[in-house]
């Protein structure tokens, strides 16, 4: 068991003022270490993290009521403690960096593959995790549907795990015999060092739009947030990002590793997406190698998916190139992939008793339901059979207000009828958010829009109203089985209330 000077030597080059410990504390065992005081045991380091909503200084006094054995801060109590107190500049760094070191880095006895960005997270993870299962590895999954291993499924509060889970996470996968992990991860865990110490072996960059401002402050500091992940990389890893993004220099500077590759529509990617194909059955394209220097790729690879919509096309390209430049024979990605399904909630298509498309799906920032709306569109509009297209939304509250008067612009202009509702409003009042959204939505066409604060009502009356050729899009909250209302979550399901919907006006049979 590791002794408390042989763990709090690793932040002594942090610490304000040095690290000395009295001998006879130095030699004491540590049982654990945790930033949450009601976890500390005795014999724990507590570390007192300064959160978003919580300053971990105002529980020292709790944990060392526990026994805790030590105390890491960033402020040094006003009285001197009677354990071991080491002061350092960021607690956040300190608690992921005693984490790693206290459960003997797990991460390293596994494959990390690491998807950052806007949007396509959890797809291009998701997609990820079944094509390196389908090609025989056991792979685990870390993410916002979700962590799962072995065929157990574990939920989840955020799309990446705080340190310590991270850590416990990682322990349990390796022992259960996990080889290989695809995760998530966010900016929030980037920027508050969650995942220091991971030598990711692939990273995935999809986009940047905006989102999470409330957080981020701008636009700039949430892609420096994302750029740390490839700022990491070691010279043996893989990054494959999207050329079409804005952002995808940016992320590409100073990335350490020896093969950044460049995956996009236009010529000078190393890797072209070419002769795309888009159905309601389907996609299909061509992946053609620009670049002599990826001898992985192929000059030519036909891909077909059952994934729907262009931006499909680029979240089933960046997991090809990855999955083949990782080591999976190209021949035998072309034959997986139209195998693959995307995750829960993400284009998720229903049909009603009544006929009408219902489509679910976690579109919660402007570009998302942009993409998504303009996907329905084309499908609405094939055939000639000029459906018309529905779409329930909301925005989140005490999240980033300024998208939600463009959410409002983008659902006003693409959908035929829109069901502004609530969307998890936190402790904001729901009319004050819808009233933020309208703002938006010009007069011209508000004579479309029908404000109906209960989402319960909402996807009721959009159902109802739509007629059975119609589509309607309920965006938002995807595979999320509650509302935030207040502190409290609440069982909420917009899956299960489709389903309830087409069960009650199902017709009986004559």
């Amino acid at each position: 068991m590791m002794n408390l000077a042989e763990l709090l030597q690793i932040l002594d080059a942090e610490a304000v003022g040095g690290l000395q410990l009295p001998n006879e504390q130095a030699a004491e065992p540590v049982t654990g270490v945790t930033s949450d005081s009601r976890e500390v045991l005795a014999g724990m380091v507590f570390v007192a993290v300064v959160g978003t909503n919580f300053d971990g200084h105002a529980a020292i006094a709790d944990a060392l009521s526990r026994g805790a054995s030590a105390v890491v801060v960033e402020r040094l109590p006003e009285s001197p403690l009677h354990v071991p107190c080491v002061q350092v500049r960021d607690t956040r760094l300190a608690y992921s960096k005693l984490m790693v070191t206290y459960r003997n880095n797990p991460s390293s006895r596994l494959r990390l593959y690491g998807v950052t960005g806007t949007n396509g997270k959890t797809t291009c993870a998701t997609l990820l995790e079944q094509l390196l299962t389908l090609a025989g590895r056991n792979v685990g999954f870390i993410g916002t549907t979700g962590n799962r291993y072995n065929g157990v499924q574990y939920p989840t509060s955020y799309s990446t795990p705080h340190a310590g889970q991270l850590a416990e996470l990682f322990d349990d996968m390796a022992n259960a015999g996990v080889d290989s992990v695809s995760m998530e991860v966010s900016s929030h865990a980037l920027d508050q060092h969650r995942v220091y110490g991971i030598a990711y072996r692939g990273a995935i960059f999809t986009n940047l739009t905006r989102d999470h401002l409330d957080y981020h402050g701008t636009i700039e500091n949430y892609a420096k947030s994302k750029k740390r992940l490839f700022d990491g990389l070691s010279e043996d890893a893989i990054a494959v990002l999207w050329g079409e993004s804005e952002w995808a220099s940016y992320m590409k500077r100073h990335c350490n590793a020896r093969r950044v590759v460049m995956v996009g529509t236009g010529p000078g990617n190393h890797v072209q997406v070419t002769d795309v194909s888009l159905s309601v059955s389907g996609t299909s394209f061509v992946l053609r190698l620009k670049s002599a220097d990826l001898e992985a790729m192929p000059e030519v690879l036909q891909i077909r998916t059952k994934l729907l919509g262009d931006f499909n096309v680029a979240n089933v390209a960046l997991v090809v190139v990855l999955a083949i430049l990782d080591g999976v024979a190209a021949e035998r990605v072309a034959e997986i992939v139209p195998n693959l399904t995307g995750p829960k909630g993400r284009m998720e298509v229903h049909s009603t008793s009544k006929g009408t498309t219902a489509i679910v799906d976690y579109a919660h920032s402007p570009d998302a339901l942009d993409n998504v709306l303009r996907v329905v569109r084309e499908f609405a509009s094939s055939d000639h059979k000029n459906r018309r297209v529905h779409v329930v939304f909301g925005c989140g509250g005490d999240r980033d207000k300024g998208k939600r008067a463009e959410m409002g612009r983008i659902a006003s202009t693409l959908a035929d009828h829109v069901y502004i509702t609530s969307d998890n409003p936190r402790t904001e009042q729901p009319r004050e958010i819808i009233n933020n959204i309208m703002g938006g939505v010009d007069a011209t066409l508000r004579s479309k829009v029908a404000i109906i604060e209960d989402r319960r009502s909402a996807i009721e009356c959009a159902l109802t109203e739509a007629a059975p050729e119609d589509v309607v899009v309920i965006a938002g909250k995807g595979h999320e089985e509650y509302q935030i209302i207040g502190a409290e979550r609440h069982p909420f399901s917009d899956v299960d209330e489709v389903s309830r919907w087409s069960a009650k006006h199902k017709k009986a049979p004559l």
